[in-house]
């Protein structure tokens, strides 16, 4: 049977409206009065739409909608909401004029838009969240900067004031550090900024009156404590208590750096060697071990780098990267890509992604420009490592069985250089035993030969290390102390120990990661 066009129209999906000249209901199709929860077209007849929307979307149309719909005779998918016994049920509103025998009548269409605007609402929070991840991340790295740039303790506190109020919100700030012997010692702060309680030492907190408390720890030993004012002008943001123990942490460091190395060891060095300290994952699947040497004539810190970490409960990313130069400015560089490796990572993408994500970052900051960086993800059960190579040599795979050879697969352009083919990546499957060695130019750099025999001499050495029964730290300061010492080396040697390592694996392996970060320090 075929539908008559009135039935069809009543019949539609899509809510439509007839109105007249002055907006006000003439007819109305059964899609339209479920919507609205009115049992027949009499129960909105003569009303006006605008009175049926809220109020926002009330002043829309008769401040934009309506006068736009007069003169260019049509207005196409505007997000309205109406109002309902359920409450706003948004919708897309598309509403022509037509003259139909002298007079004016107003066609519309509504189509449901509730997914949508949920969709939209979603996305836009996640935009926002984005950019405020992206903002935190940006001022801690400012705040990283300015306390690298500073020595000793007066320095030190005094950036770390100056960043509270011009970086952190704070309307005031005052920071104590332990004396020994004596009193806590006080920088900056107005009367009302009063020293932290001994309940408050322990853990970040809000007092009642707004003032964040953060205590500046390092390894378990207290530092000093910051307190952060809030602004007391209408309108003010409060502190954010997340981004301030976070710089509270860059501060708990630079604080150590200061305390120990005042007047002997440079800024840049110690921070640098703070950031590398927690760059090892203990697991009983894995036996890691890390040494970073800086180039010994000067002491200068260069932009080397090794990090672990994990990604999901049974997968550890590993990462070792270099920043072109040497001092502070590649010093602050290597802090900022380790931790943009770190957020890229978090997303959860394939090591290709990851790279795609950094040489996003360099583009925007202009930080780590020509970096090169080595970066893969190890399956602990299966022993299965996804990785790709960013303008950096490639990882040494040596095999149980002795036999060793390089990972030359997955190869592209150093970050922020666009190359013409985009980032790949490659998969290896290791055997229980089996060990990989991440490192860095300085490692096998030389002026006096080149640098496939320098390789194969690398391969050669460890594996007569392995063989040897050298393993972990020793293992490492073997390969450092044959490496060139007017470079930076750096190195990461991860040995997968199988699905089903014991307990006392994981004892070890921790064994060797302190022992490393004391060679190390």
């Amino acid at each position: 049977m075929v539908m008559s066009r009135g039935e069809r129209w009543v019949l539609a999906p899509v809510a439509l409206l007839l109105l007249d000249a002055e907006g006000r209901v003439l007819d109305a199709n059964d899609e339209f009065l479920r919507l609205l929860d009115v049992p027949d077209v009499e129960a909105v007849a003569g009303r006006r739409l605008a009175d049926l929307l809220t109020v926002g979307g009330r002043i829309y149309w008769e401040t934009h909608l309506g006068p736009r719909l007069h003169i260019e005779g049509r207005v196409d998918e505007v997000a309205v909401e109406l109002r309902t016994p359920r409450g706003r049920e948004p919708v897309l509103l598309t509403a022509i004029g037509r003259e139909v025998r002298g007079e004016r009548l107003v066609e519309v269409a509504m189509l449901g838009a509730r997914e949508r605007s949920r969709f939209e609402h979603e996305l836009v929070g996640a935009r926002r969240a984005a950019e405020e991840a992206e903002r935190r991340v940006r001022l801690l790295h400012g705040i990283a900067a300015d306390l690298a740039s500073v020595a000793g303790l007066d320095g030190v506190a005094w950036v770390l004031l100056r960043a509270a109020v011009t970086m952190l919100g704070a309307g005031d700030a005052a920071l104590w550090t332990p004396q020994e012997g004596g009193p806590l010692r006080r920088w900056g702060g107005a009367a009302g900024v009063t020293a932290p309680t001994i309940d408050e030492l322990a853990e970040a907190g809000v007092r009642s009156d707004g003032t964040v408390v953060v205590p500046l720890r390092t390894a378990g030993a207290l530092l000093g404590v910051l307190a952060l004012e809030p602004r007391r002008a209408a309108g003010s943001e409060p502190v954010d208590l997340g981004t301030a123990a976070a710089a509270g942490q860059l501060a708990a460091l630079a604080l150590a750096r200061a305390t120990t190395h005042e007047q002997s060891v440079s800024v840049a060095s110690e921070l640098q060697g703070a950031m590398l300290s927690d760059g090892i994952v203990a697991d009983p699947h894995v036996e890691i071990a890390a040494c970073y040497r800086p180039g010994v004539h000067d002491l200068q810190v260069g932009g080397d780098w090794y990090d672990t970490f994990r990604v999901a409960p049974d997968v550890v990313a590993l990462s070792v990267g270099d920043v072109v130069g040497r001092g502070l400015k590649a010093a602050t560089a290597m802090g900022q890509l380790r931790t943009a490796v770190r957020a890229a990572s978090d997303t959860g993408l394939p090591p290709e992604e990851v790279v795609e994500r950094l040489d996003r970052f360099v583009d925007r900051t202009g930080t780590g420009f020509m970096a090169s960086l080595v970066y893969g993800e190890l399956e602990l059960l299966e022993g299965v490592m996804r990785y790709t190579c960013a303008g950096h040599l490639p990882p040494l795979l040596v095999r149980g069985d002795g036999s060793a050879g390089y990972l030359w697969e997955a190869r592209s352009t150093p970050l922020g250089v666009r190359g013409t083919t985009p980032r790949v990546a490659d998969t290896v499957t290791l055997a229980p035993g089996d060990l990989l060695l991440l490192f860095t130019d300085g490692v096998v750099e030389r002026r006096d030969r080149p640098l496939a025999l320098a390789l194969d001499e690398l391969a050669e050495l460890v594996t007569n290390a392995l063989g040897a029964g050298l393993r972990g730290a020793e293992l490492l300061e073997a390969v450092v102390a044959r490496a060139p010492e007017d470079d930076d080396a750096c190195l990461l040697a991860v040995r997968w120990l199988g699905p089903a390592a014991s307990g006392a694996s994981a004892t070890e392996t921790q064994r060797v990661a302190s022992a490393d970060e004391e060679g190390a320090g």
